[in-house]
């Protein structure tokens, strides 16, 4: 799972899904669906930043923890919707004050009641947190050397891993074109200061990288294709699971 720092919570498709016309409303109204995403995750994270703080550190379950920031923030299913219908409330508040449509006010009515349940069911729930957080990887630097492959086209995504082998969320994907006799080069850049390796999946296409090196390699390890071509590994993960969940009432172990 992404952690909540990793960049945008929820995208544009899925809104979508719970609102199929919201293109159209977006573009009749002058709306900034991204503007609006990126606007409810600030919300929401100030938000979580008063539920982190009024708590602070502690001792649960025997075991003494820090304080908490943002960062250590998993993004679970509740979190996620709450994100999703905060965002779709704000679009239809600009799109009720811009027209007064009593059709705009009641979505933007349902969809605040909706991230309050959302907030809520995450609230009883809770927090889902990882104590020490891998960040989600930049595109990697991708090249080419002298090789036996033909030219073709790459789809790369890099991972960071920590020492003790959590995987942050992959990066989003870096596209190269190579030419014929060569073999591809990817390098991950901006390292995480608590990565120790990276993972890195390759493919040609979009939806088909996999993971290609049998070891996490090490940070400013380059990785370049085998002359062979590239292996069918896994699928790339989705980032660190919750080790625990923080609830208004204390926490949890992840069972």
């Amino acid at each position: 799972m992404a952690l909540f720092t990793d960049g945008t919570v929820s995208t544009i498709d899925e809104l979508l899904a719970y609102e199929s016309s919201l293109l159209d409303v977006a573009r009749t109204e002058r709306i900034d669906l991204t503007g609006k995403l990126m606007l409810a995750r600030q919300e929401i994270g100030i938000e979580l930043t008063v539920f982190l703080v009024d708590r602070g550190g502690g001792e649960w379950s025997g075991i003494v923890w820090p304080a908490l920031e943002l960062k250590n923030i998993v993004v679970t299913e509740p979190l996620k919707k709450w994100h999703i219908f905060h965002t779709l409330g704000l679009v239809y508040r600009d799109a009720y004050n811009s027209q007064l449509n009593d059709r705009y006010q009641g979505k933007w009515k349902e969809y605040e009641r909706r991230a309050r349940w959302a907030a809520q069911a995450l609230y009883r729930i809770g927090v889902g947190i990882v104590n020490d957080p891998v960040v989600q990887a930049d595109k990697p630097a991708l090249s080419s050397v002298a090789g036996p492959l033909p030219g073709a086209l790459y789809y790369v995504r890099a991972a960071w891993v920590s020492v003790s082998g959590e995987e942050g969320n992959p990066s989003d994907l870096a596209v190269l074109s190579t030419g014929a006799n060569t073999l591809l080069v990817a390098e991950a850049v901006n390292p995480a200061a608590n990565a120790r390796y990276w993972n890195v999946y390759v493919g040609m296409t979009i939806g088909g990288v996999t993971l290609q090196n049998n070891s996490p390699l090490l940070v400013g390890q380059k990785w370049t294709e085998a002359a062979s071509g590239l292996v069918q590994g896994r699928a790339p993960g989705t980032g660190q699971a919750p080790q625990r969940y923080l609830r208004a009432t204390g926490a949890f172990l992840r069972g």
